[in-house]
């Protein structure tokens, strides 16, 4: 522990000095012939050490402490809590021995290591979890987390229990590049193939529209069925729809079977396709399948307007007519000539392109929703004449490149974070170089990044004009936005869910009701249902002060009742998981002498990602442990990997030393001795009576 000071260390001979001037001053005269000498030099020490001692502390010291700490290395034991682990052969010996035989490897590496647990599956845990009961295996997200959770700590090794298989995330070969010690893995499940029939893939529409036939293709996979047949059978509750008996003339072979369904009732539809087991399968969980069709009663129409081709007007008519929610046209803006009132949205794209914008006139005063995408054919004079709600301002309009910004305070609709990561990727748009003024009263879902500025100019934004809904897109060359999802994902899906989440929200006619509920229409069997509810007065101020009630009933006619809890201004429920099925609800609220209800319904999907693939991947845990200097082993040799890791010669303790300042001036015990030292001469003096 050492001192150190601010001020060059000769400063301390001025404290000295200050010190013995102040005793000598104070002291010097007294004189009293009844005052013993020694209680006068003591007064003089007191006096001195507390002066010293306090000009001292104006020098700002410091108190520098260097500690030492050894760290063991760390074990990290990760376990795979899968339902495919269970599903071999040896499913019992996972649920009743594994856990034991485990926490004994645990148990002889305590002896000289620090040990730290993990589970995976649908998602990371830092516990050991062996219910082996989670639907999905993500083992990148567990090694992401590792490498960020203990990039600077003395990592001995990883032990990773598991089958191998994964069906969500990447590569976990890939991912573990990034890690720098050595991974081990136990050989979880089974590698056998067994007599089984996998309901392998269902292709089908999400959203189909009364009276249309749509096609379901079913892929189905069998593994030693040689000889064997199956049917396959299409129920809807308990009306059978179709069924056909196929034969698998090999020993591994794929079967498709197409059929058309027709769509005769509106609302969430729920159809299960089955096919029956043969002698001798083992797992028949992968046996059936549920699937849920909306059947909508109209489709949105939207209308693109333009004045010149342009890469963009395909990419967003694709993007568009990538849901069967649209119904899309693209007209040349001389040529037409339909009613607005006809569309539930209009994309104007680079419009007003030419001083004469009396022909947009009718669609301003329409209620119909408009998107306006601005380029460089975009008259800017024309279009502030408009009065949207953004004008942009320049002596000489000129573009420039602009990168997105999620806006996080964006509420008007939601996008996943996954979304976020591509769209992060996207290339720039060019946009319009000036001064943007826009409503403070706008929703901006992306700013604009300059270079490496991030600014407050708007990129895509929004606004309701008298009731009518307005979005602009402020700059051009969104076909680059389509390429760049399809060279991140190898599809469109991500900016066809972004444009169709714009559409969506411009197309959907404003909600006046006094009391309005918000929640998803479909939920893996792994999310909670949660819901949003806002109720208003007849000013239409947002109130919470009455109770919401909501009933949920499932297919059985069960019903579950709940209330919902109140937020700042609007209510918020989580009713927690339920089972695959349909379930309609009933929310009521009663303001004043009125009561007001909302009746939806909305479906649970299941989640058999686990059942898809049960053979385990012991090829994937070999390469992945020789390729970081460990190695595989079989649960039967579990114990011997305590004496594998021990024995390593770069598994050593960690020592090392850090540095801290102290504030001196902030002591508890510095402020103590100096209140002793003045209080010690007050009371001497006083003793003494000496004024």
């Amino acid at each position: 522990m050492d001192l150190i000071v601010e001020y060059p260390s000769w400063f301390i001979l001025f404290c000295l000095l200050l010190g013995a001037g102040g005793a000598f001053f104070l002291y010097f005269k007294t004189k009293r012939n009844d005052l013993k000498p020694w209680i006068l030099k003591l007064m003089v020490v007191l006096r001195f050490l507390s002066i010293t001692i306090i000009s001292f502390l104006l020098l700002s010291p410091l108190i520098k402490k260097i500690t030492e700490t050894t760290e063991k290395s760390i074990i990290i034991i990760a376990q795979d809590n899968s339902l495919s682990v269970t599903s071999g052969k040896d499913s019992s010996f996972y649920r009743k021995d594994y856990r034991s035989k485990l926490m004994g490897l645990a148990d002889e590496l305590k002896k000289k290591q620090d040990v730290a647990f993990f589970s995976f599956g649908e998602k990371v845990s830092n516990t050991l979890l062996t219910g082996f009961s989670e639907r999905q295996t993500d083992i990148s997200e567990l090694l992401d987390e590792l490498n960020s959770r203990y990039s600077n700590r003395n990592v001995g090794a990883i032990i990773l229990a598991s089958d191998g298989i994964y069906n969500q995330g990447s590569n976990p070969y890939y991912t573990a590049q990034k890690l720098k010690c050595p991974i081990y893995t136990i050989a979880l499940g089974d590698t056998i193939y067994n007599k089984d029939i996998i309901l392998k893939k269902i292709i089908y529409n999400h959203t189909v529209f009364m009276g249309d036939k749509f096609p379901v293709e079913i892929n189905i996979e069998a593994d030693k069925c040689a000889g064997e047949s199956t049917d396959v059978v299409v129920k809807k509750g308990d009306q059978v729809l179709f069924t056909r008996k196929i034969l698998f003339p090999s020993g591994k072979s794929v079967q498709k079977v197409n059929i058309l369904l027709e769509a005769r009732e509106k609302g969430m539809q729920r159809y299960t396709i089955m096919v029956t087991p043969v002698n001798g399968e083992v797992s028949k969980v992968n046996n059936q399948q549920d699937i849920f069709v909306e059947v909508s009663e109209v489709r949105q129409k939207i209308a693109i307007l333009y004045q010149a081709p342009h890469p963009d007007i395909a990419a967003i008519r694709s993007a568009l007519e990538s849901s069967l929610k649209f119904d899309v046209e693209e007209h040349k803006f001389d040529d037409f000539n339909q009613h607005p009132d006809k569309y539930d949205l209009i994309i104007l794209y680079q419009l007003p392109s030419q001083p004469e914008i009396s022909n947009l006139a009718n669609l301003i005063k329409s209620h119909t929703s408009l998107l306006y995408c601005i380029g460089s054919e975009t008259d800017m004079n024309a279009f502030n004449d408009l009065k949207t709600g953004l004008e942009i301002h320049s002596s000489k309009i000129t573009f420039i490149e602009s990168l997105p910004q999620w806006n996080e305070s964006f509420s008007l609709f939601t996008i996943d974070k996954s979304l976020l990561k591509v769209i992060k990727e996207f290339p720039p748009l060019s946009t319009p170089f000036g001064i943007f003024q826009f409503s403070p009263v706008s929703d901006i879902l992306f700013y604009q990044n300059i270079g490496t500025v991030q600014s407050k100019i708007p990129l895509i934004l929004f606004f309701q004009n008298s009731g009518q809904k307005i979005g602009i897109v402020a700059g051009e060359n969104l076909w680059k936005w389509r390429l760049s999802d399809y060279q991140q994902k190898g599809n469109h899906d991500i900016f066809n869910e972004m444009m169709n989440k714009i559409a969506q929200y411009l197309s959907v006619k404003a909600d006046k009701s006094f009391f309005r509920v918000k929640c998803n229409d479909k939920f893996l069997e792994n999310e909670p249902v949660e819901f949003e509810a806002e109720v208003y007065n007849e000013s239409y101020e947002l109130i919470n002060q009455p109770d919401v009630n909501l009933i949920i009933t499932d297919e059985n006619n069960k019903s579950y009742p709940f209330v919902f809890g109140k937020t700042d201004k609007a209510y918020y429920l989580n009713s927690g998981n339920f089972p695959v099925g349909t379930y309609k609800y009933q929310a009521t609220v009663k303001v004043g002498n009125n009561l007001y209800q909302k009746r939806e319904e909305f479906v649970i999907t299941p989640l058999n990602l686990e059942m898809m693939n049960t053979t385990a991947d012991f090829n994937l845990l070999y390469r992945l442990a020789r390729s970081h200097d460990g190695d595989m082993v079989y649960p039967r040799n579990m114990d011997h990997l305590a004496k594998m890791i021990n024995d390593r010669e770069d598994m050593k303790s960690v020592s090392f030393t850090q540095k801290r300042y102290a504030d001196l001036v902030g002591n508890l015990w510095v402020f103590l001795l100096i209140l002793v030292l003045i209080s010690a001469e007050w009371f001497i003096r006083k003793r003494s009576g000496i004024t």
